[in-house]
């Protein structure tokens, strides 16, 4: 029985010797092996066939284009495809998936949390930290392991550049009602999006529903995605238009025409964007390269991450760490969507006082 075990250990080192080995004759430069635990990885991944579907929650088709692109041009050979949908859409799918035997993600990137939580109870989640997972804040991932948030995604009052510029850009709760900007507000239906109705719970809780009714006295534009406010009041849609139900770049981009402002006074949406990887992953080893890519110095640091998820990351020049900013929580985030009786009531509310969801998809705008 000794014997036996020993001879299964020694073949498979041997076996996994001789693919990272040719791997790296035949691709010395192209690879860029260096040696690290990432490269490990990738010739892992590599070895199981180079391929990999990560279900990417988001709003807007073209959303994760260039970090798929960013992540195939960094592990030449592997083909990875960031197939974006909304996260409320990628968990029935997944969940239809899980049941027919049939999964074809390995990875889920969603917003909706509560779904991890439940996965993880059903057993349909792999147990996986990845490099630098130590480093990643205690309130945005699973203790043991089973799930973990890669970025920090937020939402906060979004005008143009000039309008910033010129001092007349919304930034607290309260300047939304001033009647300059009556006609010029774009926001997402609450109803359609989780993340959005927090936020409106959030201004229910500290101003009371007459806010709301003086909100929607300003003749707002309801909308379906987060990032439609943002393209509507770039392409002047909405001419001078502002908003509060979408994300942006910390990263000033010197080609957009709008700006986030983030209040000192009111509160402001953040939540870690959680992953991981299923018990039965089409292909696993792809999966734990993503991981560790996503959680790596290099991709916490570049445009594509908001506040790192990381506690050792600095943050983007000019903002202080997520945890300094006492006019925010992921955990009071995680805590609402998981409290799914009181988001559905929430739901239904608003859908009675706004309508029904009207209007395009977002992931059917070019722009997007």
């Amino acid at each position: 029985m000794r014997l036996t075990r020993f001879s299964s250990i020694w073949g498979a080192s041997l076996l996994l010797a001789f693919v990272n080995s040719s791997a790296i004759k035949k691709f010395p430069k192209e690879y860029n092996i260096t040696g690290s635990v990432i490269d490990q990885l990738y010739l892992d991944a590599l070895a199981e066939g180079g391929n990999l579907i990560v279900y990417e929650g988001g709003d807007g088709s073209k959303a994760r284009q260039n970090l798929n692109n960013e992540f195939n041009t960094r592990f030449p050979g592997m083909n990875a495809k960031f197939i974006v949908n909304l996260s409320k859409y990628h968990d029935i799918d997944i969940d239809n998936q899980l049941a027919k035997g049939e999964l074809i993600p390995s990875v889920a990137h969603i917003q909706t949390v509560n779904d991890f939580y439940r996965w993880k109870e059903q057993g349909h989640l792999l147990k996986y930290k990845p490099p630098n997972w130590d480093q990643v804040y205690r309130d945005i991932k699973d203790p043991d392991g089973y799930f973990t948030a890669l970025n920090i995604i937020s939402f906060a009052p979004n005008a143009l550049r000039t309008t910033y510029a010129s001092g007349e850009g919304p930034i607290e709760d309260e300047d939304f009602l001033d009647p300059k900007y009556k006609n010029r507000i774009v926001l997402t239906y609450p109803h359609d999006d989780d993340a959005v109705l927090y936020q409106f719970d959030k201004l229910v809780s500290k101003h009371g529903w007459e806010f709301i009714d003086k909100l929607i006295a300003q003749n707002v534009t309801w909308v379906r995605g987060s990032g439609t406010p943002v393209v509507m009041i770039g392409n002047n849609t909405i001419p001078d238009g502002v908003t509060f139900t979408s994300g942006n770049s910390l990263l000033p981009n010197p080609r957009s025409r709008v700006d986030i402002k983030y209040p000192k006074k009111s509160w402001f949406l953040s939540w870690g964007q959680a992953a991981a990887i299923f018990k039965k992953a089409p292909h696993p080893a792809a999966a734990k390269l993503f991981m560790a890519w996503y959680l790596s110095d290099n991709i916490q640091n570049s445009s594509f991450v908001g506040w790192s998820s990381r506690m050792d990351i600095e943050p983007k020049a000019g903002y202080k760490k997520i945890t300094e900013y006492p006019n925010t929580s992921r955990k009071e985030f995680n805590d609402f969507m998981r409290n799914r009786t009181r988001v559905e009531a929430l739901k239904l509310r608003f859908e009675k006082l706004l309508g029904h969801v009207q209007g395009q998809s977002s992931l059917l705008d070019p722009n997007q």
